[in-house]
Parts: structure tokens; sequence; C-alpha cells
């Protein structure tokens, strides 16, 4: 593999800076690795290679002029979850309704990218919708996980992650509501940062227009996060301080937000453990994945820490408590999403076509969808989300100012294709903490005995960032980080 393959963004940026490598060299190092791996991955949907060419040429001879006051990320490669408006490309989310779709702008985040000087090379697959933990839809089909070819790459950021495991790009753009940025991180073997809630503008998120953010607000705003991701730790920091802060269109993101410095400070620190939590609905976590929190605890032991485990029932209601807020946020349900503009849609008949293998649309949106249909229609969830408000409110008390809790992703690693529909609400792992606001950030901490990326997940307290990301970078640096997938 091309070592340019195995830095990070900074570390590129650096040289490039430095006229060790030029943006060109290392644009095409990553092209050469995409055009490698994405015919047996799926992980690239359209790729946006004339213009970033031209965009490298363009900073090659600029820095070859002048390499004084570049920006950031100079000349690093990017890639874009597909459900994010990115000008001259598709977002049609996965779904036939959209399958057309093509972007006159950018979303806040890609524009951020841009202007920090990365080089945006295309746009990564999803689910339908951005729905379900397998980025699989009817417009791209499915995608393969890097380090097994017969297990999914998660979702809904799933091309991120399966790109960024294969060594493909450096950094990507992903976002979160269930997960969907810390699940394909960790089944890929990189990592991802899902924000404190409103630190990110959620403007150029898939279904909405511009002018649509300016009404999300209150109630009706999504639990959705933007969100990095990335090979290296290293770089989650940097690319959150460049993503963050108000836009003007997104009406809930913090105007001026500030993050603290990051720390490698442990000793006296407040650690939580929770090796084996228990969610209502969910699997119970391998053992396996259970050891590697168990490491980390001990690790942290070592270096002075104040190591507790947190009562594995502490997140039982967890899994309610998601879809109660989810429902109380009053936006469409996915069965309205769903039947596209012009038309109704037939459940049953749509099933039906999916088991003939002509449908559509995915299996698990239909099975969602006609939940929908049959809903009690419930509209008052203020217990519920009083539940949600305590259970957050207890775990900032055990976590104080400056403590981290540690607990798995996901109860297993990376799943084959279609095994999730068995056990559909696994996702809550790492899910729940989106309806909590808490940041969360995914390190993995080497590969099992078949190969597969192990993980932990990192939580602190809101606008705690830095802490995990700290930690993140910290575990990178004692068990190693990311590995390059061998079967590719």
């Amino acid at each position: 593999m091309n070592e340019l393959l195995k830095l990070s963004g900074l570390e590129l940026a650096a040289r490039i800076a430095k006229k060790d490598v030029s943006p060109s060299e290392v644009l095409e190092a990553h092209i050469e690795r995409i055009e490698q791996v994405n015919p047996t991955l799926n992980a690239m949907v359209e790729d946006d290679f004339v213009r970033a060419r031209k965009l490298a040429q363009d900073q090659t001879e600029q820095v070859a002029k002048d390499n004084s006051s570049l920006p950031p990320l100079f000349g690093v490669p990017f890639t874009v979850k597909e459900m994010f408006a990115y000008e001259g490309m598709k977002r049609t989310g996965g779904s036939i309704h959209h399958k057309n779709d093509v972007m006159n702008w950018d979303a806040t985040v890609v524009a951020r990218m841009k202007k920090a000087g990365a080089i945006p090379m295309g746009t990564t697959n999803v689910p339908e919708l951005g729905f379900w933990f397998e980025s699989f839809n009817p417009v791209y089909g499915r995608t393969n996980n890097p380090y097994n070819l017969a297990r999914t790459c998660g979702g809904s950021s799933g091309g991120e992650g399966a790109l960024l495991g294969a060594g493909a790009t450096p950094m990507g753009l992903g976002s979160d509501i269930g997960g969907s940025i810390r699940m394909p991180a960790f089944f890929c073997g990189v990592f991802g940062h899902k924000p404190s809630r409103y630190l990110l503008p959620l403007t150029g998120h898939f279904p909405y227009a511009q002018e649509e953010f300016k009404n999300l607000k209150g109630i009706k705003y999504p639990f959705t996060s933007m969100g990095p991701m990335a090979r290296k730790a290293t770089d989650l920091y940097p690319m959150l301080k460049i993503l963050m802060g108000a836009d003007g269109y997104d009406q809930e993101t913090l105007s001026h937000p500030k993050l603290e410095d990051l720390t490698q400070e442990w000793a006296g620190r407040k650690v939580l453990i929770c090796p084996s939590p228990i969610f209502h609905r969910a699997r119970q976590t391998d053992d396996e994945m259970a050891q590697v929190v168990r490491n980390c605890g001990k690790l942290f032991e070592e270096l002075g820490a104040e190591v507790e485990e947190l009562d594995p029932r502490f997140f039982v209601r967890g899994t309610e408590l998601w879809f109660a807020a989810l429902k109380a946020s009053k936006n469409k349900n996915l069965y309205e999403t769903l039947m596209g503009p012009t038309q109704r849609l037939s459940i049953g008949k749509e099933l039906l076509k999916v088991a003939l293998g002509k449908g559509d649309y995915t299996f698990p949106n239909l099975v969602v969808s006609l939940g929908e249909i049959f809903d009690n229609g419930k509209t008052d969830f203020s217990e519920e989300m009083q539940a949600l408000q305590k259970m957050k409110a207890d775990l900032d008390e055990k976590l104080g100012e400056e403590g981290i809790l540690i607990l798995p992703p996901h109860p297993r690693v990376a799943p084959k294709h279609r095994a999730p529909i068995w056990s559909p609400f696994d996702f809550i792992y790492a899910g729940f903490f989106t309806t909590t606001g808490h940041p969360a950030t995914v390190a993995p901490m080497g590969l099992n005995s078949e190969g597969l990326p192990l993980g932990v997940q990192i939580v602190a307290r809101h606008m705690k960032d830095h802490l995990t990301i700290s930690c993140a970078e910290f575990l990178e640096t004692t068990f190693g980080g990311w590995q390059a997938p061998t079967q590719l």
C-alpha cells in the first residue's frame, strides 16, 4: 500500500505545506486506491475526480509559488456521505424517488471543508433514506466491509466507513441519528465522532431544501448530528473545529461554540466502564466486545484514573426512549416519505416484489412503514421524555464535569450481510446517545481472531467533545488504531 494512504489528513497537509509531496500526488494515490477497491466494496457511488484533479493541480501550482499561510487541510482529499448536498452531485438518499436529484449548493459542512483547503473526491453509499444499519439501497446496491466482503460495513454512513477502512480516503463527512457514524466506523476499523447536540449545523442534509432548515426549530428539530470520520484519531478534533458553529440557516446550532483543549491527563479522572450494557430488545454483548472495554478500564486504572463499573441495567429503557424521542419530534414518518410525490404506496404489494427480487424499496424500510400504518397513534410522550432527561441527568452526575464513559458501540463485530434483520435493535448501543445529546467517539481496538475490527465507544458530558476525542487519540497510540485490511 502507498505510504501516503497510511497518513492522517494533518500529516498529509503538513507534507504538502513543506513541499515534500504535491496535492496532485496525494490525490492520485487515493484515486488509485479507490479504483482498486471500489469494484469489490461498492463504497463510492459517484466520483468527482475530474473537478478534484483540476483543483489539486491548481493547488499544486499555488503551493509551488507560495507555501505560506495555507488553510489547515490544504490539498487533503475527503469524501462525502451521499445524503449531503454537494454542488454538482446527486443527493438521492438511496431512494428511487430522488435518483435524479442533483444539488446546486453545498451543505455547510461540505462548504467548510472546501474552504479549509480539502479536496472532495465524491460521494459514498447509504441505506435507503438513511434508515438501517446496512448500506444497501435500490439506487446503488450494497456496500461491503473491507475486512470481510461477506459482512456489512454498517449504516447509514457505511460507504464512508468502508472507504476509510480500505485506506482509500483519509477523512469523510457522516451523519448520525441511530449510531450512523459510529457503527460504520466501528465495523470498518476507523474513527468516528458524533458531536454534542447543536454543535454542527445540519444544513444540507437529506431530504430538506436549504431554506427549510430555517423552520426546523424546537420540537421539530431532528436528532440527527453531522460529524467527522477519519482513519486517524488526530484528524477528528481539527475537523470538528472547522465544521462547528452557526451558519444562518440552522436555527438551533450554537452561535459561537468553544471546545476545550485536548488533554492526556488521566490520573484522578473519573472513568466509567460498562462492558455489557443491557438495552431492552437488543442483544447481549459478546464476550470479546466486553473484554476490550475491560482492557480500557485496566489501562486507565494503571494510569491513576478513578475507574468505576456502571450498572449494566442503567440503559435498560434506552430503546423505548430513543423511539419516543424521535416520535415526539413530530417530523414526517417513513411511510409518508416512501410514498413519493405522486403515488400511494401499497406495502403488501411492495413486500411481495421484494420477495421476488424486483422491489423498488428495501425490506427494513417496508417493515417499519407497515408498523407506522398500524401505529396506535400515541402522541403524548411526556413521561418518556422526562425519563430520558432523568437518565441524562443521572449519567451526567455519575460522570462529573470531567469524566468519560467507555462501553461497546455494538454488541458484536460486523455482522454478515442481512443478519441485522434478526436483531434490529442492536443499533441502540450507539443510537441512544443521539437523544441525550452527549458527544460520543468510536475508536478501533485491534482485530479479533477472524480479522474483524474490535472497538469501543467513549462518551462524555455535553460540549466535552475534547475528552472523548482525547481518549480516542490515547487509545490509538496505545493499541495501534486503524490497521489496513489484508483482503483487498
